[in-house]
């Protein structure tokens, strides 16, 4: 294909931190392709040291349109792009990578739009492109862009590169196909020969503390606990969400008004024949921790030795340095406290981008952000790994890879429709990660109205809920289409013995991600060896008819009640309330 043609033929050129470009017998980029896979490394060739800002392996005009659809990976969960080279936009609530996280611009990049880790490309007529970095070991993968100007970049962050040293970058491919499906089942291949997955025996299914129990106390644990043994034994574990400790970073010192300490809230859930899954935000520490004031030498300082923060969203936390001895070990020791003393086998990492931020400086000058991140997350990983499961959230996507076993792909939900339809794109543009690189974690399932009420500038907020029963059919009809993890975010003795049923249902699941026709995400399939299942989902503001095609004659059933619906031959005709979704299962006449 042409654009592969132009990036394979492409010259390259090193950026230095002084604002210069590399000369050609200071430093070079070697590649090497093999078919549409390439390795490159950056050598000094100078006699002299070189900090290097950023490797371009590609910059220049690509042969598409401005017009031309794209989809692009965020840096971390809460960011992901679409829309056209000319005109980009935001997936999510909360900005951009940039603007969520105040990170600087930069004389490269102040005017091109930048997406990370991959970008799909939908020119007109023909195949889909599609270009991703495999592997994240050391460095950041850039792609940005603005029209038909185009740069593929490496983010060496001005580490310096001594004479006659070099740098091995993350591979990179360039596929195409008509076929989008195909081009992520490759993606996944190469990513896995990277970076092979971690694996765990089951997809976990749990009840979250987050949604529904505002303020968290040790009651409404063992409360929700009985739930479980009582209505539901198939969700078997209580997730402890964040908000039972005193500050981020104190982890191991709970709340006073949570009513008890943590090993004895792990003991009392387990007394009821549930098990207690743990959480931690490992890499953010509050300015009210103990280990802020103790061990300020333990975070990501500036140039004069303070802690630093300049970047992130919120000005009280401070980042962990995972490269600090001190650091890996307190990660290792309140994992190995939560694990050994509480009974923990099943830890939420939260806020985990925070480990993976640039600037400041940190305790191993030659180490990268990617490096830092790694290194901190393998101290918890290398402690409880072996025999619990590791959920990331709020992460940095591709320096995760094969250190998690699932990985929450979402923004939190909401009861409103805003939150339930954002959710559901973001998440079904990441569908093919699903059991390839970790099992996915679509957030909690809501199955009825709760108002929540939280503390914000110390003010009490109620946030109403206001989904319509459509809309609760939608969120039902998302998290099936996801075969991820099911966790609830009802509170288990209130809920209504239909949707107790609901639950059963979705827990009994296929484990498989729905591939949609096409990215309207209207009809999603799942194919299973006997049957296939459609989630349909309605996304407009009035009632429509949505036409299926079939290839065959079908016996289609609602999945949920089980009712028979007819027979279907060639096309399938479903009336869809406003802002509606059904899972429905055809079998082959």
């Amino acid at each position: 294909m042409q654009i592969e043609s132009v990036i394979k033929s492409s010259s390259s050129n090193i950026r230095l931190m002084d604002g210069t470009v590399a000369a050609q017998n200071e430093a070079r980029i070697e590649k090497e392709w093999q078919g549409n896979r390439l390795q490159a490394k950056v050598i000094n060739i100078s006699d002299k040291p070189l900090r290097i800002q950023e490797a371009v392996l590609f910059a220049g005009e690509l042969p598409l349109k401005p017009e031309t659809p794209f989809y692009g990976e965020g840096f971390m969960m809460l960011c992901q792009y679409e829309g056209t080279l000319a005109s980009p936009q935001l997936i999510g609530a909360y900005g951009t990578d940039w603007d969520f996280f105040r990170l600087p611009k930069t004389q490269y990049n102040e005017n091109l739009w930048t997406v990370y880790n991959l970008i799909q490309l939908s020119p007109e007529h023909q195949d889909q492109v599609l270009m991703a970095f495999t592997s994240c070991n050391r460095f950041v993968g850039e792609f940005r862009f603005k029209d038909s100007y185009m740069e593929i970049v490496m983010d060496t962050e001005g580490l310096t590169l001594e004479p006659g040293q070099s740098w091995e970058l993350e591979s990179f491919l360039i596929i195409s196909s008509p076929d989008p499906h195909m081009l992520y089942d490759q993606l996944a291949a190469s990513i896995q020969s990277n970076h092979p997955r971690m694996t765990y025996p089951e997809i976990p299914s749990g009840w979250c503390s987050y949604y529904c129990l505002r303020p968290m106390t040790a009651q409404g644990l063992y409360e929700n606990a009985r739930g479980i043994a009582e209505r539901i034994p198939e969700l078997r574990r209580i997730q402890i969400d964040g908000g039972y400790e005193a500050h981020n970073g104190d982890w191991l010192i709970p709340r006073p008004s949570l009513g008890a300490d943590m090993k004895t809230i792990c003991e009392g859930i387990r007394a009821e024949g549930v098990e207690a899954a743990g959480y931690i935000s490992p890499f953010i520490i509050s300015t009210e921790s103990n280990l802020f004031k103790e061990h300020p030498d333990w975070l990501v300082h500036d140039e004069q030795g303070n802690p630093f923060n300049e970047i992130g969203r919120k000005r009280e936390w401070y980042m962990l340095d995972g490269t600090h001895p001190e650091a890996q070990n307190y990660l290792r020791h309140i994992s190995r406290v939560m694990h050994d003393e509480w009974g923990i086998r099943y830890f939420k990492l939260d806020f985990l981008a925070y480990g993976c931020l640039p600037g400041g400086v940190r305790y191993d000058p030659n180490a990268t952000r990617v490096e830092a991140f790694r290194l901190g997350m393998k101290a918890i990983v290398d402690e409880v790994g072996h025999d619990s499961f590791v959920l990331g959230c709020n992460a940095p996507f591709w320096p995760i890879l094969g250190l998690i076993h699932g990985n929450r792909v979402t923004n939190d939900i909401f009861r409103d429709w805003k939150h339930v339809s954002d959710n559901a794109r973001e998440l079904f543009y990441r569908n093919w990660q699903h059991d390839t690189l970790w099992f996915n974690d679509p957030d909690v399932i809501v199955l009825e109205s709760l108002d929540l009420t939280s503390r914000k500038n110390g003010e009490i907020v109620i946030k109403k809920s206001t989904l319509t029963e459509p809309e609760f059919e939608f969120h039902k009809a998302f998290v099936a289409a996801s075969g991820g993890m099911i966790l609830s975010g009802d509170l288990l003795y209130q809920l209504s013995d239909a949707n107790i049923q609901v639950l059963k249902k979705l827990i009994a699941g296929t484990g498989k991600a729905a591939r949609f026709d096409d990215t309207t995400f209207t009809v999603g399939r799942i194919q299973q060896e006997d049957r296939q299942m459609l989630c349909l989902f309605n996304w407009e503001g009035e009632e429509r008819k949505i036409t299926v095609a079939l290839e065959g004659a079908y016996r289609v059933s609602d999945y949920w009640t089980d009712e028979e619906l007819g027979e279907y031959s060639g096309e399938l005709q479903v009336h869809m309330e406003r802002h509606g979704g059904k899972v429905l299962v055809c079998k082959p006449v």
